[in-house]
């Protein structure tokens, strides 16, 4: 760079650069070539990223996108994975993560009855009325997170009673309690010995939900930790229901939510083969037991 261009404020020229910089004039069109079709790689990333989350993967998270686009684009994909990761950040590609609402709430007066389940041996219900679990999960809706109670009988898998509330106060679980008694009576199952187990939040220790099950002289089990595992096959059926139907009920309203929910159940019962059931449906499971 000569003194009269910086003496007279001039830009320097491309060569007076690269010669002070000691690099070739061709080193650097490289360079800036490399530059330009990186630039141009990233907004194809940006839109790739885009048109897959709109029509085929809305629930897509980073590194399935990242995957998505090393297939995509193959060897023109030059950009790695970190800065390909800053470019999701940069356009708002990044899934926001809510915070998840707390279900149980065991810090309660109430008693806790004994668990009856998880016993040395485990108790594995043989048929349908021996044993009844329980749990409540929380659903995304329009207008917040509401909160979904499950009855599902142990050993045909079946849902029995459900609720969806938009508080979670006793009444949820004690709707999806009272629709599974009456699914037991409409079929003339004998719970004479049945079990229901449940966690130990202040919906299911509650006076009110108690009474129930002790006037249908209903055995009380609840767990004794806080350990998911010692309710796991409810907490299945939540994954189950809320992976399969219910991952994009944000922009829902409250009565439609609750109408996906009647459509998930039926599907699940009656048309969802399970692995448990040797790829039967529930409903199959539990009218082969019945004819038996």
């Amino acid at each position: 760079m000569s003194q009269k261009e910086i003496s007279e404020g001039k830009r320097p020229s491309i060569w007076t650069l690269c010669d002070f910089l000691g690099i070739s004039r061709q080193g650097y069109y490289q360079h800036t070539s490399k530059e330009n079709e990186v630039d141009i790689l990233r907004s194809s990333i940006v839109l790739y990223c885009q048109e897959m989350r709109a029509e085929k993967l809305p629930r897509a998270g980073m590194r399935e996108l990242y995957e998505l686009c090393c297939r995509h684009f193959s060897e023109k994909m030059v950009v790695g994975r970190d800065q390909c990761f800053d470019v999701f950040r940069a356009n708002g590609l990044v899934l926001r993560q809510k915070k998840r609402p707390r279900t149980t709430n065991s810090n309660h007066n109430y008693y806790i009855y004994p668990d009856l389940l998880n016993t040395t041996p485990k108790f594995v219900a043989l048929r349908c009325g021996q044993l009844a679990v329980v749990d409540i999960t929380y659903v995304a809706t329009e207008s917040g997170w509401a909160y979904l109670s499950l009855a599902t009988d142990a050993a045909t898998r079946i849902i029995i009673g459900y609720a969806l509330h938009p508080s979670l106060d006793r009444e949820g679980p004690l709707i999806a309690l009272e629709m599974a008694l009456d699914f037991y009576r409409n079929h003339g199952i004998d719970i004479s010995n049945l079990i229901h187990h449940s966690d130990r939040g202040a919906q299911y220790c509650s006076n009110e939900y108690i009474a129930v099950l002790k006037e249908n002289r209903i055995r009380i089990s609840m767990t004794q930790t806080g350990d998911p595992l010692h309710n796991a096959l409810a907490e299945r059926m939540n994954n189950t229901l809320k992976n399969g139907w219910l991952f994009d009920c944000e922009g829902d309203a409250f009565e439609i939510v609750k109408e996906k929910i009647k459509k998930a159940v039926y599907v699940y019962n009656n048309i969802r083969p399970h692995q448990a059931l040797a790829m039967k449906t529930p409903i199959e499971a539990f009218e082969e037991a019945r004819t038996a």
